[in-house]
């Protein structure tokens, strides 16, 4: 199971940039509109922009690699690695893996990336630029060996 962090989820932009009392939120004009009942328990499931592309990312991370039918490629290889000792080759093979993940949706322009592990968790933080007007935005993807045990 793979756990996601949203590190910036703007719903507009503050004029100001200051919060509270004068400032003014900016509504983003809609580009992205789809649907996910994960994480909802009642309507709306609607999701729109960065968020739908997120939601779109981590799905994405949470297919292995060959278990889509008609689709052998879609998915990631990382749950492969998760028991393997995190040293430079594990982990350029997961920033490969994660990189043709999030390159593969043509709605995000890649900044960073980088891999890290702490206790028995595995840490994909992503910085992407999202298109067509190029917002900033950044998530975590969380792999943890403890729920993979228990498949």
């Amino acid at each position: 199971m793979v756990l996601y962090h949203l590190i910036n989820n703007q719903k507009g932009r503050n004029v100001n940039n200051t919060p509270g009392f004068g400032s003014q939120s900016i509504p983003q004009k809609i580009y992205f509109v789809g649907f996910s009942t994960v994480g909802k328990k009642s309507a709306p499931y609607t999701l729109t922009n960065a968020d739908l592309i997120k939601q779109d990312l981590l799905n994405h991370f949470n297919t292995e690699m060959g278990s889509r039918v008609m689709m052998p490629e879609y998915g990631t290889r990382i749950y492969s690695y998760l028991f393997d000792p995190f040293d430079e080759f594990t982990k350029s093979a997961i920033l490969e893996d994660a990189t043709n993940v999030v390159n593969s949706d043509p709605r995000v322009e890649l900044v960073a990336i980088d891999a890290t592990q702490e206790d028995q968790t595995l840490l994909i933080e992503i910085s992407m630029l999202i298109r067509p007007d190029m917002t900033a935005e950044q998530m975590i993807v969380a792999f943890s060996i403890k729920d993979k045990e228990s498949f």
